[in-house]
């Protein structure tokens, strides 16, 4: 990565990640296949069903970041959900129902 030039940054999820090293081309690197192998251990579900679901938490009101993080965590239940969000200021409880509902679908 030596004088590479950052053009922009997205947060994106663990398995979108997964399909953007996927994608490119040639011998894969030894950085390459960490994360291939990284996303095949933690990845909950593929690139498609995530980015649908960030898309979900977002229209519900959460930034993209958050989104992504919540995602990338996949809470199965509020105790989970409530350890991503502690810190958050004005998450209500019908909040954590409608997110817990998002990652249901």
């Amino acid at each position: 990565m030596i004088g590479k030039e950052l053009i922009s940054s997205k947060p994106v999820t663990v398995p979108e990640a997964g399909e953007i090293v996927a994608s490119i081309e040639g011998e894969p690197t030894y950085e390459q296949k960490a994360t291939a192998e990284y996303v095949k251990r933690v990845a909950h579900v593929d690139a498609e069903k995530a980015r649908d679901a960030v898309k979900k938490l977002v229209e519900l009101g959460l930034s993209e970041e958050l989104a992504v993080k919540i995602v990338n965590i996949w809470p199965r239940d509020r105790i989970d959900l409530y350890t991503v969000l502690a810190k958050e200021e004005g998450v209500t409880e019908d909040l954590y129902d409608k997110i817990l509902e998002a990652l249901q679908d």
